[in-house]
């Protein structure tokens, strides 16, 4: 049964190829103009293409019948760890976008890779072959052992240099995530956790291939790990391909107003940091408590913390108060960002709430609904975050006698 679902890898590696390279076809023509992120998810596909066809000349025999098309395609691997990279860097700042000379020194290591295997595309013909049915007959020459040189360093860099861009990659998101909560009160939506799902997928894959090329698996285990793995080459790439199109389409244009205006540099977290950050700011002690209570104000009177897409600058835009002089109010008398500081509100509420008893009691998901919250996770979450309990055992503990 295993070896007749193995027999079928080349047709798979075919589909994803095929996958690979209409979607990168379909993100390079559909790209917005020439700063869109969606140019380097076109890059990714098209080279992850590459890395089936690979697999598929070795897997088919055509490197066997044809041994100088081993390894042509090996230094485009390379490439795939920049594009996802900047792919992600951009998706999480629009305005990240400048392909200028520091980004090209990413794209060095294909070149280097080149000249590490250059005297390995020169080997005859039979040596090759010989090389690929595991015979290993090397010739006591400078040359040939130059070219395995080669082949063994790209092998150990390659793995090397993909991890260092998946570690880049989850700082990224990271930091975005961080940054988040400086500017809106619900984040579920603006998150991007299907690139932290991609990211933990490709890490996975990078673990089996950097065993498999460092290593190396058991003979009898070899195949079927093999296949599989390309079964989830094939997942990663329909589970990228319809992200891609679906993120862009209902959040293009919102990733590229999303921070607008908004200085880059805001301080991340609270304490000295961000005191230190506004040592030479205009604001006085009496500004700042003055921007608080008119804070407050617009949140307890008017209740805006009942509106679930609420946002640093639509809170600017009702109290007429600068988001820099929002958040380093916030920032800097609170300790605290804005999304835990209008979570305070919501908590506030649904706490009164949740203390209602007999007819007047209210379900826990309607409460969380009711007081801004997009979801009881989220909700449940922020309260046991604020108060040390679930809501529900919050509630329960209310209603027991002392």
């Amino acid at each position: 049964m295993m070896q007749n679902l193995i027999s079928h890898e080349p047709a798979v590696l075919l589909l994803g190829m095929t996958m690979c390279l209409f979607m990168a076809l379909y993100f390079f023509v559909d790209s917005k103009d020439s700063k869109s992120p969606r140019r380097f998810l076109a890059g990714f596909m098209f080279v992850y293409g590459l890395t089936f066809a690979d697999n598929f000349l070795d897997t088919s025999g055509i490197s066997l019948q044809y041994p100088h098309v081993t390894g042509l395609l090996v230094p485009s691997f390379f490439l795939l760890g920049p594009l996802i990279y900047f792919y992600i860097r951009d998706m999480c700042d629009s305005r990240a976008y400048i392909l200028d000379k520091s980004r090209y020194r990413h794209f060095i290591l294909p070149v280097i890779s080149i000249l590490l295997m250059s005297a390995f595309y020169m080997f005859p013909e039979q040596f090759k072959r010989t090389l690929l049915t595991g015979e290993n007959i090397i010739p006591e020459t400078g040359f040939f052992l130059l070219g395995i040189l080669g082949i063994m360093l790209v092998q150990i860099i390659l793995p090397l240099q993909i991890l260092y861009y998946l570690i880049r990659s989850y700082q990224i998101l990271l930091q975005y995530f961080t940054r988040l909560k400086d500017f809106f009160a619900n984040i579920e939506d603006q998150r991007l956790d299907w690139l932290r799902i991609l990211l933990l997928m490709m890490s996975v894959q990078w673990i089996i291939y950097a065993y498999d090329d460092l290593i190396g698996w058991p003979e009898h285990w070899h195949d079927v790990i093999d296949f599989y793995t390309t079964l989830v080459d094939v997942g990663i790439i329909y589970f990228l391909s319809f992200k891609g199109l679906r993120h862009v389409a209902i959040s293009g244009q919102e990733m590229t107003d999303r921070l607008s205006g908004e200085p880059k540099d805001r301080p991340v977290g609270s304490g000295n940091g961000a005191r230190q950050k506004y040592a030479k700011s205009a604001l006085s002690a009496d500004d700042i408590k003055r921007i608080l209570s008119k804070l407050q104000h617009a949140l307890e009177g008017d209740e805006l913390f009942n509106d679930s897409m609420l946002s640093l600058r639509s809170l600017s835009d009702h109290t007429r108060i600068s988001t820099n002089n929002i958040s380093q109010a916030i920032n800097q008398s609170l300790e605290c960002n804005f999304f835990d500081f209008i979570n305070g509100f919501r908590i506030k509420e649904a706490m009164k709430q949740l203390r209602k008893s007999g007819e007047d009691k209210i379900p826990v998901l309607e409460i969380a609904h009711a007081v801004g919250f997009n979801s009881k996770s989220t909700f449940n979450a922020a309260f046991k975050r604020h108060c040390g309990l679930t809501p529900t055992e919050y509630r329960r503990q209310q209603a027991s006698p002392d």
